[in-house]
């Protein structure tokens, strides 16, 4: 059944193994991710930093797109992974028929109204006078692509569970590389200004969606188009295991609106510009998080439906290792670094280079945790606890970082706003270890005594 080429989950086991299997989807989400981050650059340098400022006003549209996507994704491929490792291919292959359909008709709705209310919302998003307009032109032009937005994430992470991630990751690069020529061509050749930087974004996901959909249409993979299944409570499933995926992507952007507010009402488009390159500086280092845990969560949903605990302490053991290490990475770069980070982004603004960089040297504090809190929320949607994924997304965005946002600029002035995240991230690190720490032997990715022991129970 399998196409030459595909890789049996059953056969990923060793740390080398683990790892390179998941190094396709990291490529992969920093692909993704270089769509908006190559849209922030070319805006800044070619457009101004006002208009870098009237894009991170849309952000929370964004992370509703992305968070559905993630939930579907997530949930949906962790439901398909566990029916494989069950061995019942018939039920994987109508369950994925059947989520692939309802993100398509949930995207063409969500692009319906994102068009008819753009002006309304662009206004209730924070946008001020000065970058309305801007802000409502991405904004219409990005929307035309909602569909293939929402349903590149899911062919993406399909494709892992399908046993290719090599093509998950060249469909991306493809899909990177489309969008910064076109960025290139409409907005530095062309003059087409916002809508020039969001039809580039569009055609770039439009890329590996369509490559990801013609492969679902050839039957040489256990994961291929089917006839939909008819059972609803697989949609119903799907969504509650994946729903931390999705809220903390629209946490994520209710903290990116509260921290556009803030800094519009403190120090205005400057403000909103500098948090906004914090953001893709976070949004690419989180990229790289999230492929990881994205990449080997198959891996865990099929030994967890397989029952094979040995293998489960085996690949989270090799997860928080490459988890942290790449955490404190991050963190060390930014440190040394950060002025040579900010300086591409903030074009010829020496007041956006100033407050950014400041910013910077407090705000990396938080990336030495985050590794170790992306990677928990994912272990338990692999897991099928969607339940334990959705308290730690809530309680760090929306317990911790949204309060923080609105409280220390209050309490200790405008420049108190940089710790906000990463006292979330540290307070959420323990919350994600005692989680950990508490379900780990149930599940059996903790071993009861030793490791090379309680591998059965």
């Amino acid at each position: 059944m399998n196409d030459e080429g595909s890789i049996e989950l059953s056969t990923i086991t060793g740390p080398r193994r683990i790892v390179l299997f998941a190094l396709p989807s990291v490529a992969m989400m920093l692909s993704i991710s270089s769509f908006n981050v190559v849209d922030g650059l070319f805006i800044s340098n070619f457009i101004g930093t006002d208009g870098l400022a009237a894009l991170n006003i849309l952000m929370p549209l964004f992370s509703l797109l992305t968070g559905v996507g993630f939930m579907l994704a997530t949930g949906g491929s962790a439901y398909v992974s566990n029916r494989l490792g069950r061995g019942e291919p018939e039920r994987a292959r109508s369950a994925f028929s059947l989520i692939i359909a309802f993100a398509f008709a949930f995207a063409c709705i969500a692009m319906a109204l994102a068009l008819f209310f753009m002006d309304e919302l662009v206004r209730l998003l924070g946008a001020d006078d000065s970058i309305a307009g801007m802000t409502a032109e991405y904004g219409s032009a990005y929307a035309c692509f909602s569909v293939f937005v929402i349903l590149q994430f899911l062919c993406n992470q399909f494709l892992v569970v399908a046993g290719k991630p090599a093509y998950a990751l060249a469909f991306s690069i493809v899909g990177g590389i489309v969008n910064i020529v076109l960025d290139y061509v409409f907005i530095v050749m062309m003059g087409f200004g916002m809508t020039g930087a969001a039809v580039a974004s569009g055609l770039g996901s439009m890329a590996p969606c369509m490559a990801g959909l013609v492969i679902f249409c050839r039957k040489r993979t256990d994961v291929h188009f089917a006839l939909p299944s008819k059972d609803m409570s697989i949609l119903k499933d799907s969504c509650l295991n994946g729903a931390s995926e999705m809220v903390g992507e629209i946490s994520g952007g209710i903290t990116t609106l509260l921290f556009n507010l803030v800094m519009m009402q403190y120090m205005g488009p400057d403000g909103v510009a500098a948090i906004s390159i914090l953001m893709y500086v976070q949004f690419l280092a989180l990229a790289a998080l999230i492929g990881y845990s994205n990449g080997v969560a198959p891996l865990m949903s099929y030994r967890h439906g397989a029952d094979d605990r040995e293998c489960m302490w085996e690949i989270f053991r090799v997860s928080m290792f490459f988890v942290m290490g790449t955490s404190i990475a991050i963190f060390v770069v930014m440190e040394l670094f950060a002025e040579s980070v900010v300086s591409i982004f903030a074009g010829n603004s020496d007041s956006v280079t100033a407050i950014t960089v400041h910013g910077a040297m407090i705000f990396s504090f938080a990336f030495i945790f985050m590794g170790g809190n992306m990677y928990s929320s994912s272990l338990f949607t692999s897991l099928s606890n969607g339940k334990v994924s959705a308290i730690i997304s809530v309680v760090r965005t929306l317990v911790l970082l949204a309060p923080l946002i609105v409280v220390l600029p209050m309490a200790f002035g405008i420049d108190a706003i940089w710790y906000a995240v990463p006292l979330t991230e540290a307070l959420s690190f323990a919350l994600s270890a005692w989680f950990i720490h508490a379900l780990g032997h149930k599940y059996g990715f903790l071993p009861s005594n030793r490791p090379d022991l309680e591998t059965s129970g």
